[in-house]
C-alpha cells in the first residue's frame, strides 16, 4: 500500500540521497558487519572471518568519526564544524549515491529477475539477471570521472576485473547480450540515465504503468 508521500518521491529522492553519508557513518551494520538485507533472504552473515574482522571495523569507524566529526569541533566553533561536516557529507553522498541510484533504478530495469522462475520453474540465468538489472551510460571519459561506475553492467558481470578494462570489453558485452536476447540498458550520457531514473521513481511512487523509455539506447 503506497502512502501519500510515495507519490512525490520523484521530486524528493535526490535531496534525500544527500543523507547517505549520515546513514552510512552511523549505521550499526558497519560495526557488526551484519548485512540486514542479506539476512532477509536467508543469507547467514556470521562466520569466523567476519568475527575476526569485527574489531577492526569498529576501530576504523571510531577513527573516522573522530577525524571527520570530533576533531573539527576541537579546532573550530561547533556550528562551523557541524556545518562543514554536513557539507562534506552531502557532497560526498550525492557524488556516490546518485551514481548508485541511476545504475539500478530506471525505466527499463528488470525489477524482478526471479519472476520467470516462480512461474515456470526455469532456473534464473545469473548473467542475464546481472545485465538486465543494471545500466551502462557514456563511455571512456565517464569511466575516468566515475571510477568505472558508469559501466555498471560490465561491473556486475566481471566484478573482479579492473574498471580500466570496462571501456574495452563493453562493445563485446553488448554484442553478446544482443546475440542471446538479453536487454543491454545503455544511455549515451549520465543526464539521460538520470532522467530515466526520475521518471521511474515517479511512476513507481504513483503506481502508474511503466512505459518504454524513449531516452534509452536499447536495440
Amino acid at each position: 500500500m503506497r502512502s501519500f508521500y510515495n507519490r512525490l518521491q520523484g521530486f524528493y529522492f535526490l535531496p534525500m540521497l544527500g543523507f547517505y553519508w549520515l546513514s552510512s557513518v552511523f549505521n550499526p551494520q558497519i560495526l557488526d558487519l551484519q548485512q540486514r538485507g542479506a539476512q532477509s533472504v536467508g543469507v547467514v552473515m556470521e562466520n569466523d572471518f567476519i568475527k575476526s574482522r569485527r574489531k577492526y571495523a569498529i576501530l576504523i569507524r571510531i577513527f573516522y568519526i573522530y577525524c571527520n566529526i570530533i576533531a573539527p569541533m576541537q579546532h573550530h566553533d561547533i556550528p562551523t564544524a557541524i556545518s562543514h561536516s554536513l557539507l562534506m557529507g552531502f557532497i560526498s553522498s550525492w557524488t556516490l549515491a546518485i551514481l548508485f541510484a541511476l545504475s539500478h533504478n530506471f525505466m527499463d530495469a528488470d525489477r524482478d529477475p526471479t519472476e520467470e522462475y516462480r512461474k515456470t520453474g526455469k532456473p534464473v540465468c545469473w548473467m542475464k539477471a546481472q545485465a538486465e538489472t543494471s545500466s551502462t551510460y557514456g563511455g571512456r571519459v565517464a569511466g575516468y570521472l566515475t571510477g568505472g561506475l558508469n559501466f555498471q553492467i560490465e561491473h556486475h558481470l566481471f566484478p573482479r576485473m579492473s574498471s580500466a578494462w570496462y571501456p574495452y570489453i563493453a562493445p563485446a558485452v553488448r554484442r553478446v547480450c544482443e546475440k542471446h536476447g538479453v536487454k543491454y540498458n545503455y544511455y549515451p550520457n549520465m543526464f539521460l540515465n538520470l532522467i530515466s531514473t526520475i521518471r521511474y521513481m515517479h511512476q513507481a511512487g504513483n503506481g502508474t504503468r511503466f512505459v518504454d523509455n524513449p531516452f534509452s539506447g536499447n536495440n
